[in-house]
């Protein structure tokens, strides 16, 4: 039975998640910029929702921090078809002078789904729609055997896409006489002041739209703990390409339960209660954490040491890449090297792509729809190290683990604070 349900078409391989360990930068500076993982976060292009998660004691000092250095994120939904994008007010503003990101609705399985990024424009077409639009592509990653799914990418900066020139006009007639359609759209100008400072402050309205739109303002929301949970404990051995299987495989092990702790404290999960009581039958989940950690009463029940407060500071949105590499950026440098943050962003699940342009799929309801990572920055001072020296060839000092495996060691050249991050990609994505 197993076999016949893998076999059916609707059935995808499963989503993998990739752990890199590696130090950050000791300084930041514009050369940081190519090193993980800030192109990890610069390379995940549409996201929806940012979970920034600390000790509750530091929350108030990271939040007045937030406030003085970062401004409100704004974004627009709007109602346009494909051919409102290269009239001329718009096209000239927001594409050959200026930088937008666009994203329509739709589900990327069964609809004809589009997206703009740094002046390209993909439309990820259903066969019958390709077939009518008379413009070259190919198809998707995840079409299938039956080429179901195609996808167009359009240089809109190239030197030819202007107006009255032969491939210009050619997809005016396209986006005119095929994709007729209006759709609702989500806007964000790049260039506002929240992400480039030297920017003017945001226009109300977008330029060369006669539909209204709906403005939309991105600010933060805090969640205070009111009593304390219970704290997986963070010390461990990093391995790196010199060490033994086994490191790896346990390295691995506890790297899972932390981010499965993660994920719990992002929700308030009860299990995490120091109260909590649940029946064993149902739930025998517990913190990953060390013995000298449990105490034991006199009760013959386990008492956890290991609890404290946390704080959760949430957006909610249309979030580009950039935005949120501020928000990392301001983070690192207020919270103490003996203090302890993760930062998880989830991505849209219909966004036709996702990990540095790559094709993005959800094809089987929702199957593989995966794509979010967690950056978990260790505290100093609890005993995490590493073992094996690094190997040589590389510049971003990170050792990546796909799966139980290490691909990459290299020497680490700026040695600040350790970090642990965690890629889920969906099975059928192309990943970075």
């Amino acid at each position: 039975m197993a076999q016949l349900l893998n076999k059916l078409a609707h059935a995808g391989p499963d989503a993998k998640c990739y752990i890199t360990c590696g130090n950050l930068p000791a300084t930041l500076g514009p050369e940081t910029l190519n090193q993980r993982p800030y192109t990890t976060i610069r390379g995940h292009i549409y996201n929806q929702q940012v979970d920034l998660l600390l000790p509750d004691e530091i929350c108030e000092l990271v939040q007045n921090r937030l406030s003085e250095q970062l401004k409100p994120l704004q974004y627009h939904r709007i109602f346009m078809g494909l051919k409102d994008i290269l009239e001329k007010e718009f096209y000239n503003n927001y594409i050959r002078q200026g930088n937008i990101l666009l994203l329509s609705d739709g589900r990327i399985d069964v609809d004809d789904v589009y997206c703009l990024y740094d002046g390209t424009l993909y439309l990820f077409l259903k066969k019958d729609t390709y077939e009518k639009a008379g413009l070259v592509g190919k198809q998707a990653a995840f079409g299938g055997r039956k080429k179901e799914r195609w996808v167009i990418e359009l240089n809109l900066r190239e030197p030819h896409m202007i107006h009255g020139r032969k491939a210009f006009d050619r997809l005016v007639w396209s986006f005119t006489n095929v994709f007729k359609q209006q759709n609702a759209w989500l806007f964000c100008d790049l260039q506002q002041e929240a992400i480039n400072p030297s920017a003017a402050p945001s226009e109300p309205t977008v330029k060369g739209l006669t539909l209204p739109t709906v403005i939309r303002t991105i600010t933060p929301t805090i969640t205070n703990s009111s009593t304390p949970i219970k704290l997986a404990s963070f010390a461990h051995t990093i391995p790196t390409k010199d060490s033994t299987e086994y490191t790896r495989t346990v390295f691995y092990d506890w790297a899972t339960s932390l981010h499965e702790w993660l994920a719990l404290v992002s929700i308030n999960a009860d299990r995490l209660n120091i109260t909590d009581s649940i029946d064993p039958l149902l739930s025998r989940y517990e913190p990953l954490t060390d013995d000298d950690n449990i105490i034991t009463s006199t009760t013959s029940t386990s008492e956890y040491k290991l609890q404290g407060k946390i704080s959760k500071i949430s957006w909610r949105g249309f979030i580009p890449a950039e935005y949120i590499s501020k928000i990392f950026s301001i983070v690192q440098e207020v919270v103490a090297r003996d203090q302890w943050y993760s930062i998880t962003v989830h991505g849209f699940q219909n966004a036709p792509i996702s990990w540095k342009g790559r094709q993005h799929s959800a094809v089987g309801g929702g199957m593989g729809g995966e794509n979010l990572y967690t950056i978990f920055r260790l505290p100093e001072g609890n005993n995490t190290s590493s073992v094996g020296g690094r190997n040589s060839g590389g510049d971003d000092g990170d050792d990546v683990m796909g799966g139980m495996g290490i691909t990459e060691g290299v020497n680490e050249k700026i040695v600040g604070s350790k970090y642990i991050m965690w890629e889920v990609v969906g099975g059928r994505d192309e990943f970075s």
